[in-house]
Formats: structure tokens, C-alpha cells, sequence
């Protein structure tokens, strides 16, 4: 089991190792959300889909397949489960089934706008406050990644949500948001299961509204 030297010397090493690539993240994601909010419709959706399937594909085999198993055989595993994900949102590039609107639902257009802005900026502000600065602050390529496909995956509820973009992001919340919060001390990544919590959430109760559509 790690203890919370060994994890923050761990993330220490990994933003030195990639950097700059956290600040690209950063400009991707924020540009992926404006584009939802300001010009909706296909290309918008494809540069969504586009950036949540990098996000994950970094995440999977960059961040835990090859950094993050070094320290924790998990990562293997969870490399795997997080490339899948990726799989998901570079294959729906091709389709226009899934698609992404801010505000086709008001509350969930905001509870979105909300859980991505936590990504953005609550997550690394909560990191300062708890003294996670650089470089053992967790950035985009890490739990982040997770925060912000949470709020982007509100934004596709206006029709039947998938639970293929749902599932993945949910477990990992779980795991990831727990397990480093209780145990490395890590208490920002609370955050990250309260995404998932959101998420699951908001999943049931639109997938409810629309078995209630149906039947009408």
C-alpha cells in the first residue's frame, strides 16, 4: 500500500516528466466546453468527442498503464478500463447519436457547466488551499480528467442517456476519489467522487424521465 510521501513524490515526478502537456490539456478542455455553450451543433460535438477520447487515452496508457504501475500494479488494470473509455468517445466521433447541448435541459445544462468548471478551477484552488502546489498538484492527465468527461456527459441527457459514456467515469470516480482522498491525503480528490455521484445521479433520474417520455 502506498503511503502519502511515496504518492506525492509519485505525482511530483510525473508532472516533471510530461510537462508542459498539462497547460495543452487545459486549453483543449476549456476549448471543447466554450464550443458546446457558444457554437453547439456537429462540429461541436465532434471536437468534444475528439478531446474526452484523448483525455482518456492519455489517461489510460500514459498516466496509468506506464507511470502510474510502476508505483501500483492497479494500474494495469485501470489502464485498460480507461482506454475502453477512450474507445467509446473516439468511435462516437463517427456518429452523430450522442450529441452535446449545454442548455437543451436548464438544470442539467447548469449542473454540467458546474461539475466542468470544478474540473477547471474548484479542483487545483482546493488543491492550493490543502498544499498540493506545483508540481504534486494533481492536473488534466489525472483526476481531472475525470471531473470534467463527468460535467461534458450531462450535456448528452437531452435524449436516452448512454451508459457507455456514464459507467467508466462513475467507477473511476469511485475508485480514484476515494482511494487517494482517504488514504494519500489527497482530499481534493474528494471532488472527483462527488462528479461521479452528480453523474450517477443525474443518469438515473434522466433515464427515468425518458422511460416516462416513451410510455406516453
Amino acid at each position: 500500500m502506498l503511503d502519502p510521501g511515496a504518492f506525492r513524490t509519485f505525482v511530483e515526478s510525473y508532472n516533471r516528466a510530461v510537462f508542459p502537456a498539462q497547460l495543452f490539456f487545459y486549453l483543449l478542455g476549456i476549448g471543447a466546453a466554450v464550443l458546446v455553450f457558444v457554437r453547439p451543433g456537429k462540429w461541436a460535438d465532434v471536437a468534444v468527442k475528439a478531446v474526452l477520447g484523448a483525455f482518456w487515452a492519455w489517461l489510460g496508457a500514459v498516466y496509468l498503464f506506464i507511470h502510474y504501475s510502476q508505483i501500483n500494479s492497479a494500474g494495469y488494470t485501470l489502464g485498460v478500463i480507461a482506454l475502453g473509455q477512450a474507445v467509446y468517445f473516439l468511435v462516437d466521433v463517427f456518429h452523430r447519436r450522442t450529441t452535446y447541448y449545454a442548455y437543451t435541459h436548464p438544470n442539467l445544462g447548469h449542473l454540467g457547466a458546474a461539475v466542468a468548471g470544478l474540473a477547471f478551477v474548484g479542483y487545483p484552488v482546493a488543491a492550493l488551499l490543502l498544499g498540493h502546489g506545483w508540481p504534486a498538484l494533481q492536473l488534466f492527465g489525472m483526476a481531472q480528467v475525470g471531473i470534467y468527461t463527468c460535467g461534458m456527459v450531462l450535456f448528452t441527457f437531452d435524449r436516452k442517456p448512454k451508459w457507455r459514456f456514464t459507467f467508466i467515469p462513475v467507477l473511476l470516480a469511485f475508485i480514484g476519489g476515494l482511494g487517494p482522498a482517504a488514504q494519500l491525503r489527497y482530499y481534493e480528490d474528494y471532488a472527483y467522487f462527488a462528479a461521479g455521484v452528480v453523474l450517477l445521479g443525474a443518469w438515473m433520474w434522466a433515464s427515468s424521465k425518458y422511460k416516462e417520455k416513451k410510455k406516453k
